[in-house]
């Protein structure tokens, strides 16, 4: 009998793409796939460090899995294994910590576990060459472009766990994405660390932006959908390729972090609010239908009530559409974890609470704009508990739509009826 495998994923789109190659690897490899991971001969878990949080939820999975399935060879990799190895080796959960350099390796390490044979059932294939990746029900793919950052933010620790940027070449980006398309995918994602750092590092260099044009010539693109890119990486060239195609999703998720310039000076960002306000003043002028979102961090050391209302006033007064708001979590090893100026635990909490009401209410007043219009629309295979399919419009409004299973994973005009502060309804048009 064939080994089984279970993969769960924590954190970001990236790591959801590390884990497609990996499923990939081990489906090459001869291992089944199992729902369960407590049935699983091997179960994987794709860590993420970005906070102290994410941390504890590794750890925590890792007891649960041990105690529901003693018998399985279960490997930890992902941010928390390169941040902080020796803290999982310690762990008698796990059997196997694979950190990034050994991670082509994972497939051959676990299959012959699983196949107690300490034998390979097939070669297995280079991860980044194989067939289209396994998303499991997911109807939108992720492709990655690019892996590293070179930025140094103060408290971040991502650049020490992924390592430098390095892009991926754009011939084998262009037949990966072909892949996808044949395996039915309507929309991939692209997605790595810094975006939009994309091709200074290859031999012959290039932008993002020649990039996704070489990408919107692969025959049979449903719709390309970019997900954050850092302040000075949207250049005119990007905006302009949103504004003009239809297959590259009016979508954009820009970094903020805080809305007081001597805020984002002690977290070492490249930009002040000036320039941010230009940057995402210039996509709403090109493209008046975009989502345009922020990521924003609270209660970072020295972020003061005076710099907590500048954040606030900056963001209300901005054409951003929503907000994924973060408490800061310091990370050993950088900067910020070491600077005076901590911020108390309510007061994190009550700004965080204060934040995501106004990116509540900008995400309703821009829902509700387009009450009665037209979307292009993605339609999930997931049917809400009122039995409409979950759906994702081009700027991404998250729908509920009302419509046959024949709507499943296809593109579709839908037309918004109502938006409310917990759902938005729309009929195909």
């Amino acid at each position: 009998m064939a080994g089984t495998f279970h993969i769960r994923t924590f954190g970001c789109k990236l790591n959801q793409f590390d884990s497609a190659v990996v499923e990939s690897d081990l489906r090459a490899r001869g291992l089944v796939p199992s729902d369960s991971a407590g049935e699983a001969s091997v179960v994987v878990i794709n860590t993420c460090t970005v906070t102290h949080r994410a941390d504890a939820d590794a750890r925590r999975l890792a007891r649960r899995i041990r105690r529901e399935n003693p018998d399985c060879f279960l490997v930890a990799t992902g941010c928390l294994a390169e941040r902080a190895p020796q803290e999982l080796e310690s762990l008698p959960e796990i059997d196997l910590v694979v950190r990034r350099g050994e991670r082509a390796r994972l497939g051959e390490l676990v299959a012959a576990r699983a196949t107690h044979s300490g034998a390979l059932t097939g070669p297995g294939e280079t991860p980044s060459c194989a067939g289209a990746l396994s998303f499991g029900d997911r109807t939108r793919a992720f492709l990655k472009v690019q892996e590293g950052c070179a930025l140094r933010c103060s408290y971040c620790i991502i650049p020490e766990v992924r390592g430098p940027s390095v892009s991926v070449p754009p011939e084998l980006l262009a037949t990966q994405l072909q892949r996808l398309i044949g395996a039915g995918y309507q929309e991939v994602v692209l997605t790595g660390v810094n975006t939009g750092d994309y091709g200074r590092d290859l031999e012959e260099p290039i932008d993002l932006a020649a990039l996704l044009r070489r990408l919107l010539d692969v025959p049979g693109l449903g719709r390309l959908r970019l997900n954050s890119l850092e302040p000075r990486t949207v250049t005119p060239e990007i905006i302009d390729l949103l504004a003009a195609d239809h297959r590259l999703a009016p979508h954009l998720q820009v970094p903020l972090q805080s809305g007081s310039d001597r805020v984002l000076a002690r977290m070492r960002r490249n930009y002040r609010t000036e320039f941010y306000a230009r940057t995402v003043e210039q996509i709403r002028h090109r493209v008046p239908h975009a989502g345009i979102g922020a990521d924003v961090i609270v209660g970072h050391p020295g972020e003061s009530d005076s710099d907590f209302r500048e954040t606030l006033q900056f963001i209300a007064s901005s054409p951003l559409n929503y907000l994924h708001v973060f408490s800061y979590s310091p990370r050993p090893g950088t900067h910020s974890a070491t600077q005076e100026g901590v911020v108390h635990d309510a007061d994190i909490t009550e700004r965080s609470a204060r934040l995501r009401d106004l990116g509540d209410k900008l995400a309703l007043r821009f829902r509700q704009s387009f009450v009665g219009k037209t979307l292009l629309t993605l339609a999930y295979d997931n049917r809400r508990k009122d039995g409409r399919l979950r759906a994702l419009t081009s700027n991404f409004i998250d729908l509920s739509l009302e419509a046959p299973d024949t709507s499943i994973n296809t593109l579709l005009p839908a037309r918004i009826t109502s938006a409310t502060t917990t759902e938005t309804l729309a009929i195909p048009a």
